[in-house]
């Protein structure tokens, strides 16, 4: 019931009052503030709330909670007499605090607006988000508050029966919508088509794997650049044995006798196992070597793969050749690490007709900004949009038999496990390497087993097929397998620069091969679902991550290949979790928080996964992504029209358009400045940009001399600190840049050399070509008196360089003099000034 206070209450300055319920336990302190927030309100001029606290509470221990009440009280202005609260006598002693204000500096994230992740959402209005989160927490005592009504009145009375159901509703309704936002997939937009025939000039270099001279794309590339005017020299590689130092040399020897003007690349049409690592196509392993060979040279034109029949661009449309797609994953990488060296990726048809080869020359003259091209009926640009969902499905899904969960002793494969077991699977199968021997695994089965499902876990490597058929023929035939989940994969943190086959095949071998395999062998068996964890990586692009990106693009094609085979699959490309998985991480959190990814919750990425199979989907994208910020990280160095039907308005090249002026005026402050003076402005330069990474208020936060390492930089916030380092000064710059160049000190004469066209003199160039000098120099080839000159002209130099002890140099600058003989100090003087 609401307390009816006595009417003196109301003549109570409310504003300048305290209140302090005194009792084991608040009785009167909600009811108070209640009353008072209405009195304050209701005035000719409202005031805050007054203060209202309590000493005790059954929630807290007694000293807690009465220390609480009393600190309240004094840091809110009412007197409080310390001295009796300590039991000590003399009481301690009191110190002074400084009369000015304290400087404060917040290093923590502010918590975000609102965790439903819908666009709007944020910006309702306080009374009505009041009033809605009070039906959804049920509570009667803010709702009558709210709409200012009493308990007993009928209003209230009728509304309280359906407090449940709108509560549900509510609910429902906020994760729908955040689900909504969060739900993205590819489409294909119709490139327009030039009413002029394409014109190429120059000679490009077409590089095909050995045997595959005679494949028709080769002839239809090859016709299209002979067509429209440009030459073509062609060079077979050894796909198996592709190595980026072979590569290289090929590469200088053609550089040498002509002018690259672009390169074609048809390697990934080899799509056969390499014989030493098969989870890599001998394509991809060319590909690989080509981009690492490439990236050395000095001059070469663009790179632009073709594939066929790697993408679908229409719902249920064939897709012949899903291990093609891992092109599409790794260019989408090297696009964002080797910017100026990439061109784009096109997918020829399976039937290739007349107006092929007149789409490629115009995608190779046209081609930029789009880079992720599909011919068909003609050209087509790959893009993201929203993919909300459509009407509840009648019948969702639901387990029945065994559903085999691989990595499902891991974070998400745990995650996803209980969400099946949840809804009621007769049977779990949970397939990792180390199986019952995983951390957890044992207590994780305990659980799944109270929730009245049979579980077994395996210890199996899911990536060697003839042990998934044995651990696939030992499930009982009474719980026929029924649903399949693989979400087993590895990290991957490497730039592309520096991978090996080993690593690619590491990567690729528990999501990619094992994704075959699981693909193979359960292709005639009746599943009501087939789903595949994939990544954001795959959808547009990662940097640090080119095998984990072609690994989960083949999983994307491989959900479409099936799809257009009439078999189950759902693909889905994951953006961060929370609590879970790879990126689990707070460093690595807070990396894509800066970028505009925001975490998914865990739970809704589990109602997310029970949507997509509810709607049928087939690939698509989980991620919550802040518009007004991602593009802008994202084409720091290169136009995206992937990202353009959902980025902010703004011309299509802005970012790049922004980044060379950037890039302009530094270097025309440079040109104008003195070597101390450039050295400076670069040195502010990397400081402004570290310091804002690191998210300090200034640059005094980022000493000169102090290692980046120390500072806080690792190897994600060296990617980000590399990029825009690129964008603004125009130099493409290797992902390793802070550990080359360990201080900003040391990196801005790194900088100064690239960057200023003069010869730079600073302390690593002297010392560098002071050790050449020693190491081409041996005192025996010239004779002693010529050992003398040289050795009395280096302690001249050495008296010119040590401002230690000038003395020092003198006296002995001076007693080499006095040993000299006259025809050394004759020869000196010649050698010094010149013979008069």
């Amino acid at each position: 019931q609401p307390v009816h206070f006595h009417p003196a209450i109301t003549h109570i300055a409310p504003h300048t009052a305290t209140f302090l319920e005194i009792g084991p336990d608040p009785v009167l302190t909600t009811a108070t503030q209640h009353t008072l927030h209405h009195l304050t309100q209701n005035t000719p001029e409202p005031h805050p709330t007054p203060l209202t606290t309590t000493t005790l509470t059954r929630k807290q221990p007694d000293t807690h909670a009465l220390t609480h009440a009393l600190a309240h009280l004094h840091t809110t202005g009412t007197p409080v007499d310390w001295t009796s609260w300590y039991p000590t006598t003399p009481p301690p002693a009191t110190l002074e605090l400084p009369s000015y204000a304290f400087q404060h500096e917040r290093y923590w994230l502010a918590p975000p607006a609102s965790t439903a992740g819908g666009e709007g959402v944020g910006h309702e209005d306080p009374v009505e988000a009041r009033l809605w989160t009070a039906i959804e927490e049920e509570d009667v005592d803010t709702l009558t508050t709210t709409l200012q009504l009493d308990k007993d009145s009928p209003g209230i009375t009728a509304l309280l029966p359906a407090l449940p159901v709108l509560s549900t509703w509510r609910r429902q309704h906020r994760e729908q919508s955040a689900i909504d936002a969060w739900r993205y997939r590819i489409a294909w937009e119709r490139l327009p088509e030039s009413a002029t025939a394409p014109a190429l000039a120059g000679t490009w270099l077409v590089v095909v794997a050995s045997g595959m001279e005679d494949h028709p794309a080769v002839h239809t590339a090859t016709e299209a650049l002979r067509g429209h005017g440009a030459e073509h020299r062609t060079l077979t590689v050894n796909d198996a044995a592709a190595h980026r130092d072979d590569l290289a040399r090929q590469l200088a020897d053609v550089s040498a006798e002509f002018t690259v003007a672009g390169v074609l690349s048809l390697l990934a049409l080899d799509e056969s196992p390499h014989p030493d690592h098969p989870s890599v196509s001998v394509g991809l392993t060319a590909t690989t070597a080509l981009v690492q060979a490439l990236a050395g040279t000095e001059e070469s034109g663009p790179l632009w793969c073709l594939t066929q029949g790697a993408v679908a661009t229409a719902a249920g449309a064939p897709l012949p050749h899903p291990h093609q797609a891992q092109i599409w994953g790794f260019g989408r990488v090297a696009a964002l690490e080797h910017t100026r060296l990439w061109g784009g990726l096109i997918d020829l048809p399976t039937a290739i007709d007349s107006e092929t080869p007149v789409h490629i020359a115009r995608c190779l003259v046209e081609g930029r900004p789009e880079d992720q091209i599909a011919i068909r009926s003609g050209a087509f640009g790959r893009r993201l949009e929203r993919a909300p969902a459509t009407a509840p499905v009648d019948t969702g899904w639901r387990p029945t038999g065994t559903t085999l969960i691989t990595g499902g002793t891991g974070g998400l494969g745990a995650h996803v496990a209980r969400w099946v077991a949840g809804h009621g699977a007769p049977r779990l199968h949970l397939v990792s390497r180390s199986g019952p021997d995983a951390p957890g695994a044992g207590e994780l089965a305990e659980e799944l087993t109270a929730l009245g499902t049979e579980v077994t876990v395996t210890a199996c490597d899911v990536s060697d097929r003839d042990a998934l058929r044995e651990l696939l023929r030992a499930i009982p035939a009474e719980h026929p397998l029924s649903a399949v989940i693989h979400a087993s994969g590895i990290p991957e943190n490497a730039p592309l620069a520096e991978l090996d086959l080993a690593h690619v095949d590491d990567v690729l071998r528990p999501k990619a091969l094992a994704a075959t395999h699981l693909h193979e062998l359960t292709a005639d068996l009746d599943l009501s679902a087939f789903v595949l964890f994939s990544s954001g990586a795959a959808a547009w692009g990662s940097s640090r991550q080119a095998s984990y990106a072609a690994a989960n693009a083949y999983l994307d094609a491989l959900a479409e290949h099936r799809r257009a085979q009439g078999l189950p699959a759902t693909s889905l490309a994951w953006a961060p979790w929370s609590e879970a998985g790879m990126a689990a991480d707070d460093a690595v959190i807070e990396y894509y928080h800066r970028r505009g990814m925001r975490p998914l919750a865990t739970d809704l990425a589990i109602k997310s996964l029970q949507c997509a199979l509810d709607q049928g989907d087939t690939a698509i994208t989980i991620a919550d992504i802040d518009w007004t910020t991602f593009p802008a990280g994202f084409t720091a160095q290169r136009p995206s029209p992937l990202l353009a039907p959902l980025s902010p308005s703004s011309p299509p090249d802005v970012g790049a358009t922004e980044s060379a002026a950037a890039s302009g005026a530094l270097r025309q402050q440079l040109a104008e400045s003195t070597p101390v003076q450039q050295h400076h402005l670069l040195l502010r330069h990397i400081q402004t940009h570290a310091a804002a990474i690191l998210g300090h208020s200034g640059i005094d936060a980022v000493p000169p001399a102090q290692p980046f390492q120390e500072l806080g930089f690792d190897s994600l916030t060296a990617v980000e600190f590399g990029t825009r380092l690129s964008a603004t000064t125009g130099v493409d710059l290797p992902p390793t840049l802070i550990f080359d160049h360990p201080t900003p000190k040391e990196m801005a004469d790194f900088l100064r050399e690239r960057l200023v066209d003069t010869e730079v003199t600073s302390e690593g160039r002297l010392l560098s070509e002071l050790d050449r000098w020693d190491a081409g120099s041996e005192p025996s080839a010239v004779d002693a008196s010529a050992r003398r000159r040289i050795a009395g002209r280096l302690h001249l130099l050495l008296a010119k360089w040590d401002d230690s002890d000038h003395g020092s140099d003198r006296t002995t600058a001076h007693s080499e003099l006095e040993t000299a003989t006259a025809e050394d100090i004759f020869e000196l003087i010649s050698d010094e000034f010149g013979k008069s």
